[in-house]
């Protein structure tokens, strides 16, 4: 198998919306807690293309059978959407179940920031990843990439009948 970075098309949306909603159902990466449908999707990847916010993904092809499979993707949004946050935008990953601890996850941050700088100072001087304390496989990871602990809110956030803690992880860029 060969995996493939490139930037995210409309057709990645349902790989896209299935490996968001595994997380929603499943885990903490996120605080959805209802399930997204494709619809409900598309207006967030239209505002990425929209504003120039970079989203890669991680295409899987099988040469012998030319089957490719999105196995995740990366992206950059507003940390907030108010114009004094311009320099400052919050980091989203997320691999496949079945593909995680392959090093996707650190080949798509590294793509993903290559494309930030690429874009200069116009914005993304910051970069922002907030990460459930208890998924410490995943706030390793951040350490690990680079990006500085600067503080954790408690109890911020309930899900599955829990309150969470989220640790916030800067990286200058």
């Amino acid at each position: 198998m060969h995996l493939i970075l490139r930037n995210a098309t409309d057709n990645d949306l349902p790989a896209i919306v299935d490996i968001y909603n595994e997380q929603i159902l499943h885990g903490t990466a996120t605080f959805h807690t209802d399930p997204q449908t494709l619809d409900e999707r598309v207006p967030w990847f239209k505002g990425l293309c929209a504003e120039a916010y970079p989203c890669i993904v991680a295409e899987i092809s099988n040469e012998e059978s030319e089957e490719k499979r999105t196995v995740g993707w990366c992206n950059l949004w507003h940390f907030k959407e108010r114009a004094a946050y311009d320099a400052t935008a919050e980091i989203s990953l997320y691999v496949h179940k079945d593909f995680r601890g392959r090093n996707i996850g650190e080949k798509l941050l590294a793509r993903t920031l290559e494309e930030t700088r690429k874009q200069g100072v116009r914005f993304h001087v910051y970069c922002i990843a907030a990460v459930t304390t208890e998924n410490t496989r995943t706030t390793k990871f951040w350490a690990e990439q680079g990006f500085e602990l600067m503080g954790t809110i408690k109890e911020v956030g309930r899900k599955f009948g829990r309150w969470l803690d989220v640790a916030y992880y800067q990286m200058t860029l």
